[in-house]
Parts: C-alpha cells; sequence; structure tokens
C-alpha cells in the first residue's frame, strides 16, 4: 500500500511574540491510497494437490465399482431373493401348510415320514440350484473384474494428463495481481505553536482536526519536533507525526492511524 498526503493551508498568526507564537491555519489535506495486491501460487504445492485430487476420484471409481460387483450384501441379498423365488415356487399355494392345518384325509402315524422327506426334497432342489446361483454370481464377478480392469486403464491413463491440467489452470487462477486507487480531500482547521529555545534551537507542535464528512467523516492530525536553524532561511526538524481517518466509500474502508518519526528540511522566505 502507498499513501501519499499533500497538504495546503492558510494561517493566521494572532500571537507573535520574540520566544513563542501561535498561528491559527485552515486547509485541506488529499489524501491518495494505492493499494496493489499480488497472489503467487506455489506451483509445487498446486501440482500435489492436483495428483492428490485425481488419485482420489480414481479410488473412489474402483471402491464404487467393488462395491457394486463384489460387496458381501450385495451377494448375499442376491442368493437370498432366488432362493425366495424357489421356494415361492414349490410352495406357490402355500399347498403343504393348508394340508397340515385342514387334512382332506387322515394321514395317522404312518405317514408322518412325508413331511420330512418333503422338506428334504426342498433343501436338495435349492442346494442345486445354490449351485447355479454360484455359477452366476461368478460369471457376472469375472465381468465385473474386466470392466474394473478396463476402468483402471482408462482411469490411470487420464489421471497425469488430468493433473497436469488442473495445475496449470489452478496455477494460472491464483497468479495474478490486483490493484486499487482511492483518494479523497478533507477540509480542516488547525492551531500551531512554537518556541524559540534561542536562535538557533527551537521546538514546535500542531494539531489539526477536519473531515467533517466531506471527505472522511474525521480526520485528525497532530505533530511535535525539535528544529535547528542552520541558516537565517534554512531549517531542519527532527519529531513524531501521528495521522488518523475514518474514511469510507463504496466497498472501500480506511480506518487507520498512521504515526511514526519524521525528518524536516524547508526554507522560509
Amino acid at each position: 500500500m502507498d499513501l501519499y498526503v499533500v497538504d495546503g493551508a492558510l494561517s493566521w498568526r494572532f500571537i507573535n511574540q520574540p520566544r513563542w507564537s501561535f498561528d491559527f491555519a485552515a486547509g485541506t489535506h488529499y489524501t491518495n491510497v494505492y493499494e496493489r495486491l499480488e497472489l503467487h501460487s506455489d506451483s509445487s504445492a498446486i501440482q500435489q494437490a492436483s495428483q492428490r485430487f485425481v488419485n482420489n476420484i480414481a479410488d473412489d471409481l474402483r471402491a464404487r465399482l467393488d462395491q457394486d460387483i463384489s460387496n458381501s450384501e450385495f451377494l448375499e441379498a442376491l442368493k437370498s431373493t432366488i432362493e425366495a423365488d424357489i421356494v415361492s415356487q414349490i410352495d406357490r399355494h402355500n399347498s403343504l401348510e393348508r394340508h397340515q392345518r385342514r387334512p382332506d384325509i387322515p394321514i395317522g402315524p404312518l405317514a408322518g415320514h412325508i413331511q420330512e422327506d418333503i422338506a428334504r426334497r426342498v433343501e436338495h432342489f435349492i442346494e442345486l440350484k445354490k449351485a447355479e446361483l454360484r455359477a452366476r454370481i461368478d460369471a457376472l464377478v469375472e465381468r465385473g473384474l474386466a470392466r474394473r480392469d478396463a476402468v483402471d486403464r482408462v482411469v490411470n491413463a487420464a489421471k497425469a494428463q488430468i493433473a497436469n491440467q488442473l495445475a496449470l489452470r489452478l496455477d494460472k487462477i491464483l497468479s495474478q495481481t490486483l490493484s486499487k486507487d482511492d483518494y479523497w480531500f478533507d477540509p480542516y482547521v488547525g492551531l500551531r505553536g512554537r518556541y524559540n529555545f534561542n536562535k538557533t534551537f527551537y521546538t514546535n507542535g500542531e494539531g489539526k482536526i477536519g473531515g467533517f464528512g466531506v471527505g472522511a467523516d474525521l480526520m485528525w492530525e497532530v505533530d511535535c519536533a525539535i528544529g535547528i536553524n542552520l541558516t537565517r532561511s534554512i531549517f531542519t526538524e527532527i519529531g513524531y507525526r501521528a495521522l488518523g481517518g475514518n474514511y469510507e466509500n463504496n466497498d472501500f474502508r480506511f480506518d487507520v492511524v498512521l504515526h511514526g518519526p519524521q525528518i524536516t528540511t524547508g526554507i522560509t522566505f
């Protein structure tokens, strides 16, 4: 940030004594604030982040594919569905259970082995179908493995290219310079006093207040210094200055207090 202040004023010395004096001043502060923001990207970090991003996507694709084909919950659900279908085909109308509840003929003890025989046959039939089911699942897994290998080949071939393109784009977007310039005028009034120790050394101080909503809502400035008269018309001062302002316009706000030492050299005529 660069800050420029130009001060122009008219003064009236209303007290003028051999050793000390007081001046009243009225003038205008011109303030110019130039801001520049440079963004420098970290190419190495961007490249690493881009590679991690692409690798995470590839890992997610593989994980989803594995879940679709090899997840045990998927296989168990498929088994249960087929087994339920088998049972419903064998006992579609629940005839065996209905026969047990309301038998058409009294079966008696001699026919008790029929129920166990039917149960064994049903279990055997389901076992046969389980083998067929396993064969179908194995075929699905083989096709899934082939599809997974194809995805791996495509993803691996594209990973480096995608990561490099992403890194270049991020580097271009993040590396930029932004600048802005704002300026305003602050009318002010102030007092300035001076005390002469002798013909060579003196001290002075001044205070100003202004802004009044014309530029800043409030502007103030104070400084004090010790000076040396090098010749009758050339002087040098060493002092300390503080400047404060509260200016706001649209999206720009300047609400700061600046202070620090200063050196002044001037010519009077």
